[in-house]
């Protein structure tokens, strides 16, 4: 029989994708972790200053439109807007923003260099996709803790002569936590990513042919 025979059937070796190695699984953990934590730092550092800079153009346009009109039932909060002076806190805002970029860009940046160390494949594939995973998986995670945040707000006792000791301790607590879901989350994230991501090997095998009896 011809090798051209419509019953030959060849089929190629079947590639199979093995677990990822202990050294990338301990890479994901690191990069995960640090990067999105930095990233974390990095994106409320310049989202804050820019938010404080709309609050005060929101204002003055409130203090200009309130100047323009007759009413003098607003003079108090008028004063106190107008006193307020800006330009001391430019520079600082504006230090505080680069510093946020430069966070942004270490994560992305330490976060490749600690998976192709530790020889996970597409490291900075890895890191983008791990990024926009972990960005979705924190605004889930930040509703969830939100919730029991403004549980434990609503049942706190504000007249107790404590009070300002446990507002402390709660902002110090919610701070810790936030920390630690964005590292987990970083984690799990990368290690997703790095899993779909890793390459397959082909596995050796004879080449089945299926001839006409």
């Amino acid at each position: 029989m011809s090798d051209s025979s419509p019953y030959q059937a060849a089929y190629a070796p079947r590639a199979i994708r093995p677990p990822l190695t202990a050294e990338a699984r301990r890479g994901t953990v690191i990069a995960g972790a640090i990067g999105f934590v930095l990233l974390g730092l990095g994106y409320a550092m310049v989202a804050l200053p820019i938010a404080l800079a709309l609050l005060v153009a929101f204002l003055s346009l409130i203090v200009r439109w309130a100047s323009a009109s007759s009413d003098t039932s607003n003079a108090g909060f008028d004063r106190f807007v107008s006193g307020l002076d800006p330009a001391p806190w430019i520079l600082p805002l504006v230090l505080v923003v680069v510093v946020g970029v430069v966070l942004m860009i270490a994560a992305v940046v330490v976060s490749a260099r600690v998976l192709a160390a530790h020889h996970v494949r597409r490291p900075w594939a890895v890191t983008w996709a791990g990024a926009g995973i972990a960005v979705v998986a924190s605004w889930f995670v930040s509703d969830i803790l939100g919730f029991f945040t403004r549980l434990v707000v609503v049942g706190s006792s504000w007249g107790s002569p404590s009070w300002g000791q446990g507002v402390l301790a709660f902002v110090v607590v919610s701070a810790v936590i936030s920390l630690a879901s964005n590292a987990a989350i970083g984690w799990l994230s990368w290690w997703w990513m790095a899993y779909a991501m890793r390459p397959a090997a082909p596995v050796a095998s004879s080449t089945p042919v299926a001839t006409n009896a």
